[in-house]
C-alpha cells in the first residue's frame, strides 16, 4: 500500500508537467491531423504550388505563341516548314541532321 501512496503523491506534485506531456503527445502523436502530418502535408502544398507556377509560365508561353500564330501568317509557314517540314509544291526541301 506505501509503493501507491508514493506513486500517488509523486503524480500529485507533478500534475501539471504530466498533463502537459500528455497534451502534446496527443496533439503530436496520437491525433489523426499530428503535427507530423501536417509538416509533411505544407511540405507537399509548397511542392505543388512550384508546380502549378511552372505549368502556369508553359500555359502562357503557349498562349502567347498561339496568339503569335493567329495574327502572323509567316509564323505559321515558318513553323510548319521547320517543326513539321511541310513544302510547297514546287518546292524541294533538304534536312540537316546533327
Amino acid at each position: 500500500m506505501g509503493k501507491i501512496k508514493e506513486v500517488w503523491s509523486a503524480i500529485g506534485r507533478h500534475k501539471y508537467a504530466i498533463t502537459i506531456i500528455g497534451f502534446l503527445l496527443l496533439i503530436c502523436v496520437f491525433d489523426p491531423n499530428n503535427l507530423f502530418l501536417r509538416l509533411r502535408h505544407r511540405n507537399q502544398m509548397r511542392e505543388l504550388k512550384k508546380e502549378i507556377e511552372h505549368y502556369e509560365q508553359i500555359r502562357d508561353r503557349s498562349v502567347q505563341g498561339l496568339q503569335e500564330l493567329a495574327n502572323d501568317s509567316n509564323n505559321l509557314e515558318r513553323i510548319a516548314r521547320e517543326k513539321y517540314g511541310m513544302h510547297l509544291p514546287n518546292e524541294e526541301v533538304f534536312i540537316i541532321v546533327k
